[in-house]
């Protein structure tokens, strides 16, 4: 009956209703559903979290903008947006869904920067938008994310361009063991014939040409999908030089290369597939061009005495030597894209612009060429709670956390450590979290609706 209700309320006691939100306030929640008579109201006090599909108004950043800043929070938020401005006190951020923030620097940890994509595909945002490849799938969509129990595959088409990045979060229990089929040719099928093949043993990753017994180079490892139940994939692809490149939590991992492409064959097929019973859950899909640009890889052949070969032996523990060697950036210096690091201050930010002041002399380049910003060091300031916080995940990708104070037309209110009052859009929530300071509803929270 609640097929085409938008949005999912918890509540304390385990219940959950589709719906839609009809208002919120500072106390109440009034939600519609088929599965309800009438509107009803419910009081905050008792909701744990409210999913939420975003609507039109999600637009990652301002128009025109070319590169993208996330601000890393000491209390764990992330807040992006365009850097419009920099001084001693204060960053300037540029945002769609709350406008221009002033954001103090003294609760600021790190500063990234990436370039801006066109997205080809961003998702997911409802099951009716995927193919079942083979028979009845287990997969389904709620929360906003795509969750399956059990062997199956669905998949779709997407205009890939030809050097792209795949990229999801991830959340499993056990062990970490899908497929993602890119460039496939057939999306009505688990094995198309031609396309490539990602592979996830639990640690182990291996990629392979579809519609062949063709496995491109060795397998690696990536040990942060044995210790955790949740990583942030990102898979770059190119159809020019056939190179494949695997990143888990924003650490490259593996290259593997097909010199032998026939960019002909491919198709605009992208294929998820678990291959087992195990609980998993995929969310926030997004496929954007790439530059074809990518760091040094690490050295894993001299890290390990042996290596997991397809068909060969299991390679031991990283040689110390090796974890001494691994390359780190000195403190105080700044990546450029083409991987070189400079040292200077920054003393204006205009437009797309940045100047720095170097130890030789004043430079002005593109934003876009950086990958992070050094701050000169400030005191932390201790992190306040208000009664009425909430914990919100919006569709850019931000996580803050900032007292609710209720709602203003199309716009949510709300007041934050980080920024002062802010006036959001409501389109550009996917995920409302409440009373996060009450334990018992944050264990609930942590079980993740498994």
């Amino acid at each position: 009956m609640a097929e085409d209700d938008t949005a999912v309320v918890r509540f304390s006691n385990g219940d959950q209703l589709t719906g839609e939100v009809l208002a919120l306030s500072g106390d109440l929640l009034s939600w519609q559903s088929q599965i309800l008579k009438e509107p009803s109201d419910f009081e905050l006090g008792h909701i744990v979290d409210l999913n939420m599909s975003p609507g039109d108004d999600d637009a990652e950043l301002p128009p025109g903008a070319a590169h993208k800043a996330v601000l890393e929070m000491y209390n764990g938020d992330l807040i992006e947006g365009q850097l419009s401005g920099l001084s001693d006190d204060d960053i300037q951020l540029r945002t769609s869904y709350a406008g221009e923030l002033t954001v103090r620097r003294v609760n600021v940890k790190s500063v990234k920067i990436s370039r801006t994509s066109d997205y080809f595909y961003r998702g997911p945002n409802s099951i009716e938008e995927w193919t079942v490849t083979k028979g009845n799938s287990s997969w389904q969509f709620r929360g906003g994310a795509l969750h399956s129990k059990s062997p199956g595959g669905i998949a779709r088409e997407v205009g890939f361009p030809d050097e792209c990045v795949i990229s999801f979060d991830a959340a499993w229990r056990g062990s970490f063991r899908p497929k993602v089929i890119f460039f496939s040719d057939d999306i009505s099928s688990d094995s198309p014939d031609a396309g490539y093949e990602m592979v996830f043993q639990g640690n182990s990753v291996h990629v392979k040409k579809c519609g062949t017994n063709n496995w491109l180079g060795h397998s690696t490892n990536a040990g942060s999908l044995r210790e955790n139940e949740k990583a942030r994939i990102e898979i770059k692809a190119s159809r020019k030089t056939g190179k494949i490149l695997l990143y888990v939590d924003g650490e490259i991992i593996d290259v593997w290369e097909d010199g032998d492409i026939d960019a002909e064959k491919l198709g605009n097929g992208l294929h998820i597939i678990s291959q087992d019973s195990s609980p998993l859950r995929i969310s926030n899909i997004a496929v954007t061009s790439w530059d074809g640009y990518y760091e040094d890889v690490p050295n894993r052949q001299a890290g390990f005495r042996g290596r997991v070969f397809r068909g060969g032996f299991q390679g031991q523990e990283e040689a110390e030597d090796d974890k001494e060697s691994k390359n780190k950036l000195p403190a105080g210096r700044m990546v450029l894209l083409n991987g070189d690091n400079i040292e200077g201050e920054v003393l204006k930010i205009e437009g797309e612009d940045i100047t720095l002041k170097t130890p030789f002399t004043e430079v002005i380049f593109p934003i876009a060429r950086l990958k992070n910003i050094v701050l000169s060091p400030t005191e932390m300031e201790t992190p306040r709670r208000y009664k009425g916080d909430v914990r919100a995940t919006l569709a850019d990708g931000s996580r803050l956390v900032f007292r609710f104070d209720g709602v203003d037309g199309d716009k949510l209110v709300g007041f934050s450590q980080h920024f002062g009052e802010a006036r959001f859009s409501k389109d550009a929530f996917r995920r409302i979290e409440f009373n996060i300071y009450n334990e018992a509803m944050e264990a609930m929270r942590l079980r993740d609706d498994w």
